[in-house]
């Protein structure tokens, strides 16, 4: 796991890979190369785990000099890929030599053989072409800047932003998408000009004409398939232990961020089945007696799984001092309230290996979230939504956040835009009261067009969560939930794994009927079935908790104080582009518990800190 950048036309220098040096304090070298009149850069910053002699060290070369690699991520799949070539001398036994050559053999297509995590950058001088690929889920970011000749990428947004080749400026159609959802669907990001390469597609450039092209490699259009329980339980039991054989490869020690829930608790198991010496596993707690506070349940799964177990636990002015600086790091204002929670764990994982698994990617493919639920219950009777009077039962319950979100989707009849209902926090009503005039006027827009790709490839999949599943897990999962669990462990030089999010076992799961995956209000339903040969029903069928926060008591007083503080100041986003009045009734509403107003304050307050911190001034 490492950082790449490059450039084509544009300068790049050894200080600028410092700003991602903590992606790979291993190795770091920065090379120029001349290709058909461009001047290329080629940088990265290695944190070494397979391979950790210098034949790892990147950016690497072909025998023959033609090609060239700079690789962040793991092939888990390399050693197959391996002997598929003949002939080759290799150097050494990383992943970013295998997949070096077998993009020579065989062609930037044979991407679709990968599976892994990645992002990189691949070189071809005969042909004159570079070539930026994202994964197939999109677990490793990537960013680039597209301008006449000129073309900069990243692991990180700070290379690009402090290239001098790059003006910096707010992207206000953006801005609109995430005020909607908290976070931006790729490819937007709220700085013009920058895109984040979509999950499984890659990018060609031309370096005889400077002309790009976005590609898919890897169109998924799954259909149902009929299998019985029994059948389905033994088959995703077979293709989850051997996705976790798959990540434990590495020459340095893997260790599990370990939660008090079931998804942990099942890769724990079958971890300290695999492997030959107790595993290391660590957890956050906060002070309290909130669902905040797992502690004692992960201890317990801890004990039963015989791990070597770290814990820390998190006082509130430590939480809140972080997540002031925590955007320099996300470097996109995602309002996850979990962000501090798991930069403290990953530094504390940081401390005793380079490399953890963690359960992150099972409730979309598996229906582990209440939304889900609520998309059954709206989808069957949607016939019947037209008649509900959801203006009342607002007024009646305006203090659920949850409930009015479903409410409001219940407004749709068409399956996307009830989807996209379920995802908005910011409805057209309140942004017409939140948005100046003008701004409302020039940028309130349909957002479908963020889902449309996507959402067309559910065609032969017969029922609408399972569209829904689909679309998470292609757009809410890589663009929001994986974006900052990449950045926050790698800023602590940690590697986080995603067995998951295996490519056989989602290529499995999404062809099973949705009964599969939540009968009557249990989500996970195959996952707790095939746990049971793992784990004890008491931690099976715990709440699931999943490094919550008391936020939602914090913007009833400090938290609240603060975000007025920040809006009304004279160089703030809401002095230019929205109503600090409306912003001021949303907080006395919400502190009196007229209206449940959680998740659109932490937006503000997200927005907030990230334009302060991070938009208006240099990154160094």
């Amino acid at each position: 796991m490492c950082g790449v950048a490059g450039a084509v036309n544009c300068v790049l220098t050894p200080k600028d890979l410092c700003s991602i040096s903590h992606r790979g304090p291993d190795n770091q070298e920065l090379i120029e190369l001349d290709v058909e009149s461009n001047k290329i850069f080629f940088g990265h910053t290695r944190l070494a785990i397979l391979d950790l002699s210098p034949a790892g060290n990147q950016p690497m070369f072909s025998e023959c000099k033609n090609y060239c690699i700079v690789f962040n991520g793991e092939i888990y799949n390399h050693l197959e890929l391996r002997r598929k070539l003949n002939g080759i001398e290799f150097s050494g036994h990383s992943d970013t030599e295998t997949i070096l050559y077998y993009l020579r053999e065989f062609g930037i297509e044979s991407v679709k053989d990968f599976i892994g995590i990645f992002a990189f950058a691949f070189l071809d001088k005969r042909k004159h072409q570079l070539f930026l690929v994202r994964d197939h889920f999109g677990v490793k970011p990537l960013y680039y800047y597209k301008k006449n000749n000129q073309l900069l990428f990243a692991s990180e947004l700070k290379i690009i932003l402090n290239n001098e080749a790059f003006a910096k400026e707010l992207d206000l159609t953006a801005l609109n998408s995430f005020l909607t959802f908290r976070y931006n669907p790729a490819p937007q990001t709220l700085i013009k000009g920058i895109k984040k390469l979509e999950p499984a597609h890659y990018l060609k450039y031309c370096l005889k004409d400077g002309e790009t092209e976005i590609v898919p490699y890897w169109v998924s259009s799954p259909v149902i398939k009929r299998i019985s329980d029994a059948d389905a339980i033994e088959q995703y039991k077979f293709l989850l232990v051997k996705a976790v054989k798959r990540q434990l490869l590495s020459d340095v020690p893997v260790g599990l961020l370990l939660s008090g829930g079931i998804d942990s608790a099942v890769l724990g198991h079958l971890m300290s089945e695999i492997s030959d010496k107790p595993i290391k596993t660590f957890t956050i707690g906060f002070h309290g007696n909130g669902d905040y506070n797992e502690l004692a349940d992960a201890r317990e799964t801890s004990s039963l799984i015989k791990s070597e177990h770290y814990e820390v636990l998190v006082e509130k002015r430590e939480y809140l001092d972080f997540f002031y600086k925590s955007f320099y790091h996300t470097e996109e204002p995602i309002a996850e309230p979990t962000i501090p929670a798991l930069f403290y764990v990953s530094q504390l994982a940081s401390k005793h290996v380079k490399v953890v698994l963690s359960g992150q990617g099972a409730d979309e493919p598996m229906a582990g979230y209440k939304r889900y639920v609520g998309e059954q219950i709206l989808s069957k009777y949607k016939w019947f939504l037209p008649f509900m009077p959801v203006n009342m039962v607002s007024r009646l319950l305006p203090a659920n956040g949850t409930l009015a979100r479903g409410l409001y989707a219940s407004r749709f009849n068409e399956n996307l835009d009830r989807f996209i209902g379920i995802y908005t926090l910011f409805t057209p009503e309140l942004k017409r009261r939140l948005y100046k005039d003008d701004y409302f006027s020039a940028y309130q827009q349909d957002q479908r067009f963020l889902f449309e790709k996507n959402f067309a490839r559910t065609e032969f999949l017969t029922d609408s969560l399972s569209k829904l599943l689909y679309l998470d897990t292609r757009t809410m999962l890589p663009d929001n939930l994986l974006l900052f669990n990449d950045k926050l462990t790698m800023a602590n030089s940690l590697e986080n794994r995603v067995p998951y999010l295996d490519l056989d076992l989602v290529n499995f799961l999404e062809t099973l009927p949705i009964d599969l995956k939540i009968r009557g209000k249990v989500g996970k339903y195959l996952h707790r079935k095939a746990a049971q040969d793992w784990l004890p029903l008491s931690i099976i069928n715990r709440k699931k908790r999943g490094f919550s926060t008391p936020i939602d008591e914090w913007l009833k007083s400090d938290l609240s104080k603060l975000l007025i503080d920040l809006v009304e100041s004279q160089d703030s986003l809401s002095r230019q582009y929205l109503n600090i009045d409306f912003i001021k009734t949303m907080v006395s509403y919400h502190r009196n518990k007229k209206c449940d107003y959680e998740r659109q304050l932490f937006i503000i307050l997200s927005l907030e800190l990230w334009y302060k911190h991070f938009f208006n001034q240099k990154l160094n």
